[in-house]
């Protein structure tokens, strides 16, 4: 027992000489040295490692040639780590810092990827619970990034990933409010639902989830006696009786083209 001990404290020992040492070698590098090192990291995919690295340069050497490229590199490492309130925050960081960088394209983007994982839950997954079902918040922040980076970089290599994305974002959120609206109408609460579904026909017009919407409304128009509304409702669900619009399908793995900025900044530094 003693001998287990003595061993117990001999490897923890060496941890704490190996973490000091380690703490030690970053405080003392140079802005290069922790630049290199910590794109070799990220480069094997040892994200906690670079990002120990990339922390360090931006504290050390703000303002530096590597400053710009060090934050680019927080946020994609924080992304990879599922720190998503670091890699938020890091990107806001960065469009005040450098608002007119040829990659604020990419930082947009890959702040929509990360409010879109923060509104993913693996639970709901693993339980086959619909997403759609529950709080949206931070998908309806994510349609606003992909939003922004389309309307103010139509040309960008990530609109087309980010265009994918907001279909399926907007069929997610139309279920939404259906499931929303249809709360509601189980609660009698008509005002309620015919406020929801009027709200989907001005935001999610072309919806599976809107037109599934379009009886409820018409429930609601006629338990509130609003006789008019109702045969306008009735008219809308005629019209669109029997038509069917194919839900986007979940994009695929998400387009980050890292490598090609790691090697325009390699050569710039050197």
């Amino acid at each position: 027992m003693r001998k287990l001990k003595s061993l117990t404290l001999i490897a923890l020992t060496a941890f704490a000489i190996s973490a000091c040492s380690s703490n030690k070698a970053v405080e003392q590098a140079s802005e290069q040295e922790l630049f290199s090192t910590a794109q070799t990291y990220i480069q094997d995919g040892s994200y906690s490692d670079a990002l120990r690295y990339f922390d360090a340069l931006d504290t050390r050497f703000p303002g530096s040639i590597y400053s710009e490229q060090a934050k680019l590199n927080i946020i994609y490492a924080s992304y990879k780590t599922q720190d998503y309130t670091k890699a938020i925050t890091t990107a806001d960081s960065f469009l005040h810092t450098f608002p007119n960088s040829q990659h604020a394209d990419y930082v947009l983007y890959m702040v929509g990827l990360t409010n879109t994982s923060m509104g993913d839950n693996f639970m709901q997954d693993f339980f086959g619970i619909d997403r759609a079902t529950r709080e949206s918040t931070s998908m309806k922040t994510a349609f606003s990034n992909f939003q922004t980076l389309v309307t103010h970089f139509p040309n960008s290599p990530y609109t087309p990933d980010a265009l994918a994305r907001m279909a399926y974002i907007k069929d997610h959120l139309a279920r939404h409010e259906l499931e929303i609206a249809k709360f509601y109408a189980e609660r009698k609460a008509w005002v309620a639902v015919a406020n929801r579904v009027t709200g989907m026909l001005k935001t999610y017009p072309d919806t599976q989830s809107t037109l599934e919407a379009l009886p409820l409304m018409q429930q609601a128009y006629h338990e509130l006696g609003l006789t008019q509304l109702e045969q306008q409702a009735a008219t809308l669900v005629k019209a669109n009786e029997g038509k069917q619009i194919q839900q986007a399908k979940k994009p695929d793995e998400p387009f980050l083209s890292f490598p090609s900025w790691l090697k325009f900044w390699d050569s710039k530094a050197e």
